[in-house]
C-alpha cells in the first residue's frame, strides 16, 4: 500500500500511514486522534480519513454508535505499516535501555486490536509443560521483560489471568459474539492493574562492585505492576532471601521490603524466595 501514497506531498502520506496504523493497530480512528497528533483541524481531520477511503474504499466502515471508522471485514492490513510503539498497548518494566523487537507484525496487530475491543481470542499455544494445544484467552495487555514479550490475558483452561510468551503463540483467530463473563474481563486482572514499590538496596556482600552506590545513590525504588515484579526481580539479580544470604557476582542487589512485597506478588522466581520462610 506504501506505493498508493507515493505520489502524495510527504506530509499528507504521513498522516494517511498514521490512519492505516491506527486502524491495523487500534481497529478503530477518528478525528480526534488525528487532530491530537498533529495539531490540525477538524475539518482537516475530516478530509483526511475521506482521503484514506478513497484510496482504501474497503478498509473502514463508519460506527455511529461510538462516532468513530473501525475496521470492516475486507480490511486489508498493510505489511509494510510502520509499527509505532508508543500507540500500543504495551507495559514495559522499568530498565536501564530499551529494545522492543519486531516479531511477528500480523499476530501482534490482531492481538492488540483485541486488547482495545475486549475480544476472545483462540490460540494455538506451545506450552513447555503440556505441549501444544489450543486455549481461549481474553488478552489484557503485552508486557515486555527485556528479554521477552508476554501476553498477559485470562485463560479459560486453566480459569485465571496468565502470562503467555508471545513467541510460543503459534496460531490466533478471533471469537466472534462470544460472552466475557465478568471474573474473565480484564478490569478483574488484580495483579495487573496493582502498582507495587520495590525497594533494592545494594548486596551487603557485593558492596565492592556495586558502582551506582559508589555515587551516593542508597536504593532505588521501583514503582511497577505487581504482574511483573517477579520478572524484574529475577532479570536483575536481586537477592529475595529473608537475611540476602545469595552468593556470587550475580547478586547485585537485594529487596529490602520483601515481607510487604511477598504479602501482595507471586515471588516464585524471584532469586532465593521461599514462601515457607
Amino acid at each position: 500500500m506504501n506505493e498508493r501514497f507515493n505520489h502524495l506531498h510527504a506530509s499528507q502520506a504521513e498522516k494517511l500511514q498514521f490512519i492505516n496504523f491506527l486502524t491495523h493497530y487500534d481497529g478503530a480512528v477518528n478525528r480526534e486522534d488525528l487532530i491530537h497528533r498533529f495539531g490540525i483541524s477538524k475539518a482537516t481531520a475530516t478530509n483526511l480519513i475521506a482521503a484514506y477511503n478513497q484510496i482504501m474504499p474497503n478498509n473502514l466502515r463508519y460506527n455511529i454508535r461510538h462516532k468513530r471508522y473501525e475496521t470492516s471485514n475486507e480490511f486489508k492490513p498493510n505489511p509494510n505499516v510502520k509499527l509505532l510503539i508508543d500507540r500500543m498497548p504495551i507495559y514495559t518494566m522499568p530498565k536501564l535501555h530499551s529494545s522492543v523487537e519486531n516479531e511477528g507484525v500480523e499476530k501482534i496487530a490482531l492481538i492488540s486490536r483485541a486488547i482495545q475491543r475486549n475480544l476472545t481470542l483462540l490460540i494455538t499455544y506451545n506450552s513447555v509443560s503440556s505441549g501444544t494445544n489450543k486455549r481461549q484467552i481474553i488478552p489484557v495487555a503485552f508486557a515486555d521483560n527485556l528479554l521477552r514479550w508476554h501476553l498477559r490475558a485470562y485463560d479459560r483452561k486453566r480459569q485465571k489471568f496468565i502470562d503467555f510468551v508471545l513467541t510460543r503463540i503459534q496460531k490466533v483467530s478471533l471469537i466472534r459474539d462470544d460472552v466475557i463473563q465478568p471474573h474473565e474481563h480484564p478490569n478483574n486482572d488484580q495483579q495487573w492493574h496493582l502498582f507495587i514499590d520495590l525497594i533494592i538496596k545494594p548486596h551487603p556482600h557485593n558492596l565492592a562492585d556495586f558502582h551506582s552506590f559508589d555515587l551516593g545513590k542508597e536504593c532505588y525504588w521501583i514503582r511497577i505492576r505487581a504482574a511483573m515484579a517477579s520478572y524484574f526481580l529475577k532479570l536483575w539479580g536481586v537477592d529475595c532471601t529473608k537475611s540476602a544470604s545469595l552468593r556470587g557476582k550475580e547478586y547485585q542487589y537485594r529487596l529490602a521490603n520483601l515481607k510487604e512485597v511477598s504479602e501482595v506478588v507471586n515471588l516464585e522466581l524471584a532469586p532465593g524466595y521461599n514462601s515457607e520462610t
